[in-house]
């Protein structure tokens, strides 16, 4: 069979799976981007809508699934297409080490430039190319070690590989410091005179444009080399917490475990599983809390030091994200965060419940209508929702599956959670932890809207262009989630199964849109309090999730003493000022799926290839999406809130 019509059969397989077989059962420092538009042939729209007996089709499917059982077990063996094959970056860890070394020699090249690179336009050029040569080859080394660490957690030998890296990272980073000090200290007229190069133009002004933003902020040569040479401490904040999250910390459940306990429709299965877990981090809570508020105060050292009016506008300026768009997202989610209290309120109902505890906010408030999705029902699921991106979003889907882009499922040696990680011309690498969940399902085409915005970044940009910002990524990735759920809505075959896919959607907006800005709020008033020389413990930090909780969720959640330390487990605090990227995210993507479903791939499409080839906030104008415009927000509140009234309709029978 070939592959377009073997993707036209799984799509047909994934609108039949919807409607029948459901029924019944991150450049280097941002390396965790946690990552042609035309509409499908006549023949392929008529096969996923002009069907109308389904009878065939369901004989194949259940022959399919009579087999079933025996071969999802099977699938977790073959490890020939639910594993990496990291062997594509280096054919093994001496040949790794081999080409680490080799590297640390080689960046001398670099290092000969040092104090010449603006000496003329030739020097100048040249020393960008030898620099981006290295970079590329960091990127590919660092995959190498980071990946391996992530599937086998419990072994120094990739945690110390880390380390390895680190040190030689922090050799190659002083050497571009001293490059880059020297091309902030350009006068406007050469470096304008420079630009007129069609060369550097097209290919480094992005990262040249980086640079001299920041002049503003750089300091003195010496200073800077105090900086760098601090590498190692500045992040032991986060790397204390990683050690403790993945190596100190012995939970009753893996990460997979305890995702499918707390979504159990058993409450006191959830309730043991978040005391267990929860438990763990309150026995620690002095050492998690020294921890965070090291991470801010580190923040604001260097915000200080480089004369920023706040932490805030330190970080949100990697983006070119002025702080009024974070705080205006505060400000709207917070004044319309009465539609989420009536969804807690109608969760306390449906559940039959005096209180909503956290450990309810996951379970199933509508019968569950997919008890078990298999990998392989996940695959098909995400061509067929997937489909109005058109032929070559899906040909590279096709490639993620069939090439082993993607780590698939979870064990003890594995890190938890999902992220996509990109190599230069490489393909980019998926983690899952999949756990035959919709949830999983929903993070696997989240991830691979990270990796297709990747692929199609580098086929249609050079390298410092084909690095899109956290900021845009979250677009990419959430889009594909607003288009699963929107997919699943509309082939639902009865009234359960549409309320049961709405309260889907509905929570994914709810963890993106508001509780993400929640988080955002938090982080936000945490650095707030510090800059204002406030003193934070960890009562103060438990003080002030408890009231986020409440303005949040409404006077039908319950803040029991456990829930109070929930701050300490979300990892992204320790990449500052990150989460809010979830939020303007989902915002985005909810009006680019609408824009989709409604006019086709094309706009979208042209936003994923041009990369970071402009400023993050101009590539979504230019798309139509204005952030700075409140409306922009609102459109996934009122998604929100025509999702709840539906959903009101069909439980109130």
């Amino acid at each position: 069979m070939s592959k377009k019509l073997n993707k036209i059969v799984i799509i047909v397989f994934a609108t039949v799976l919807v409607s029948s077989i459901f029924y019944g059962i991150n450049k280097f420092n941002q390396k965790e981007n946690y990552i042609e538009a035309s509409s499908k042939n006549s023949e392929e729209t008529n096969c996923l809508l002009d069907i109308n007996n389904y009878k065939s089709v369901r004989s194949i499917l259940d022959d399919k699934n009579n087999k079933e059982n025996k071969e999802d077990e099977e699938t977790k063996s073959n490890y020939k297409y639910v594993t990496w094959n990291l062997q594509s970056l280096y054919p093994s860890d001496e040949a790794w080490e081999k080409e680490l070394s080799k590297f640390e020699k080689d960046i001398s090249e670099l290092d000969n430039y040092t104090g010449k690179v603006t000496k003329s336009k030739t020097h100048f050029i040249s020393a960008l190319k030898i620099k981006e040569k290295f970079d590329i080859k960091l990127e590919k080394l660092y995959a190498y070690a980071k990946l391996n660490k992530d599937i086998n957690k419990n072994s120094y030998k990739y945690l110390d590989m880390i380390n390895k890296i680190g040190t030689v990272d922090s050799k190659y980073s002083r050497i571009c410091s001293d490059l880059e000090l020297e091309i902030l200290k350009l006068s406007d007229s050469t470096y304008n005179e420079y630009l007129k190069s069609k060369k550097v133009n097209k290919r480094y002004k992005m990262y040249l444009e980086e640079i001299r933003k920041s002049k503003e902020h750089y300091l003195d040569e010496k200073s800077e080399d105090i900086i760098n040479k601090m590498g190692n401490i500045v992040s032991l904040p986060s790397n204390v917490y990683d050690l403790f999250t993945n190596m100190d910390k012995k939970s009753e459940d893996t990460p997979s475990e305890y995702s499918s306990k707390i979504r159990s429709s058993d409450r006191n299965t959830r309730k043991t599983a978040f005391t267990n877990e929860f438990v763990i981090y309150n026995d620690n809570i002095n050492t998690l809390s020294g921890l965070l508020v090291g991470q801010a105060n580190k923040n604001i050292f260097f915000s200080n030091v480089r004369n920023y009016n706040s932490s805030l506008e330190m970080y949100l300026e990697g983006d070119e994200v002025d702080t009024k768009i974070y705080n205006n997202l505060i400000d709207t989610v917070g004044k319309n965060s009465e539609s989420l209290h009536k969804y807690i309120s109608l969760r306390k109902k449906l559940l039959n419940i005096d209180k909503v505890h956290y450990y309810d906010m996951f379970a199933p408030i509508v019968e569950e209508q997919n008890s078990e999705i298999s990998y392989d029902k996940a695959i098909s699921l995400a061509y067929a929702a997937l489909g109005p991106l058109g032929d070559q979003y899906e040909d590279i889907a096709y490639k993620a599956f069939n090439e082993r882009w993607v780590d698939v499922y979870s064990n003890e040696n594995k890190v938890g959670g999902g992220y996509c990680l990109s190599v230069y011309a490489n393909h980019p690498y998926i983690l899952l932890n999949y756990d035959n969940s919709l949830d999983s399902v929903s993070t696997l085409v989240h991830e691979l809207g990270h990796g297709v915005y990747s692929y199609l970044s580098q086929k249609n940009q050079k390298y410092y262009n084909a690095q899109p910002s956290i900021f845009t990524h979250e677009v990419a990735s959430t889009t594909n989630e607003a288009l699963l759920y929107e997919f699943l809505i509309k082939n639902a075959g009865n009234d359960k199964q549409k309320a049961y896919y709405i309260t889907q959607y509905m929570d994914f907006i709810k963890d993106t849109l508001y509780t993400q800005t929640m988080y955002a709020e938090f982080e936000r008033d945490v650095h707030n309090m510090l800059e204002n020389n406030e003193n934070v413990n960890t009562l103060v930090l438990n003080d002030l999730w408890s009231q986020l909780l409440k303005k949040y969720y409404g006077k039908d959640f319950e803040v029991d003493p456990l829930a109070m330390i929930g701050w300490s487990r979300i990892p992204h605090f320790y990449n500052s000022f990150y989460v809010y990227k979830y939020a303007t995210g989902c915002s985005s993507a909810i009006s680019f799926s609408q824009d989709i479903l409604k006019n086709g791939p094309e706009n979208y499409m042209n936003f994923l290839k041009k990369g970071s080839s402009d400023k993050p906030i101009n590539l979504l104008k230019s798309a139509g999406i204005d952030l700075s415009n409140k409306k922009t927000i609102q459109v996934s509140i009122d998604k929100f809130n025509s999702l709840l009234q539906e959903l009101e309709k069909l439980t109130n029978n």
